[in-house]
């Protein structure tokens, strides 16, 4: 009898440890975000943002900012409210019409990662480039930390400049602009969350150590990567690539982590190239060929299966960045 309870006793003990233990992961779920009210006034600012844009009301974006904002667009920074509405105005001119569609918005605390498409016609000088009616479908990648009032303080744009410029000068010819929805977040755990933080930042450090079958490892098998527009599969073609840029611009490359965002199955990455070229034709007073610090930014946006492997990846820059700083 006395045996009996005992086994009773466990059953229920166990019955009750399996029901809290479900419990958590319940409540696990979707809650990656400390304060849940203030994230989605984080995630309707930032999408509000883009929405303004593309219906012409610059201004309306100043109230979303902080008044001290600080911005690096493509390199260029601004400072302050009215320089940041003055900056987002510059396309107007050769793009009157230009419609900026989120793709990807990952809310991950204050800081946001976007993915976003750009399209429009060229109806108006861009640069020394005149007006060419060609259409543009450009990739781009912006990073926000917001303050305690869910106002961006922070912005770190990354666009395909040099994509643009193919475009309208009919070397990349866009016949149709690309349908553009904002793709779904699935829900998943802190632990989850974890473990993709974890695997963002080990992409970094893979590649500064050059470890790439670590590197390979954070791939499913046959990836789709979408690497400044060229479509590849597979971590190994990625490497092949990544093997040729180091050749090409710096052989110690590296990249700085500057955001590491995650949310669901998703996560954004940016993060500061930094390498030094050898002029292998130009040679200094010593006679030895001549070097030069080099630096660019790169954005990446990732999605993960369950095991936290990565199942797609679209990288963003501007070859120009690079390509300028040696020719």
């Amino acid at each position: 009898m006395r045996t009996m309870t005992t086994m009773n006793t466990q059953a229920l003990q166990k019955t009750i440890l399996l029901a809290g233990i479900a419990l958590m992961l319940a409540l696990n779920v979707q809650a990656q975000n400390t304060d849940k009210a203030y994230s989605e006034k984080v995630r309707e600012n930032a999408t509000t943002f883009h929405k303004n844009f593309s219906s012409g009301d610059f201004y309306k974006n100043g109230a979303l900012v902080n008044e001290k904002i600080y911005v690096n667009s493509n390199n260029a920074i601004v400072i302050g409210r009215d320089n940041f509405v003055n900056r987002i105005k510059r396309f107007h001119t050769p793009f009157p019409e230009l419609e900026l569609h989120d793709r990807i918005v990952i809310v991950d605390e204050n800081e946001v990662g976007l993915l976003y498409i750009m399209q429009d016609e060229q109806d108006g000088p861009y640069g020394t480039i005149p007006a060419s009616g060609n259409k543009i479908n450009v990739y781009a990648a912006e990073f926000f930390v917001m303050d305690d009032e869910a106002r961006m303080k922070e912005l770190l744009t990354i666009t395909q400049l040099d994509q643009l410029k193919k475009q309208i000068t009919g070397v990349d010819k866009v016949s149709e602009f690309e349908k553009v929805s904002l793709l779904p977040i699935k829900k998943t755990n802190l632990a989850h969350k974890k473990m993709l933080t974890d695997n963002v930042e080990a992409y970094v450090q893979n590649f500064n150590t050059r470890d790439w079958e670590a590197f390979k490892a954070l791939f499913a098998k046959n990836a789709d990567i979408n690497i400044n527009g060229k479509m590849i599969t597979g971590a190994q073609a990625l490497i092949d690539e990544l093997n040729k840029k180091i050749a090409d611009y710096a052989p110690d490359m590296t990249y700085h982590l500057e955001h590491n965002i995650v949310e669901g199955d998703r996560g954004a990455l940016a993060y500061t190239i930094k390498g030094t070229h050898t002029f292998s034709s130009q040679v200094g007073e010593d006679g030895k060929p001549l070097k030069k610090s080099i630096q660019s930014m790169e954005g990446i946006h990732f999605q993960f299966n369950k095991k936290g492997k990565i199942i797609k990846a679209v990288i963003i820059y501007n070859s120009d960045d690079l390509n300028n700083q040696i020719h």
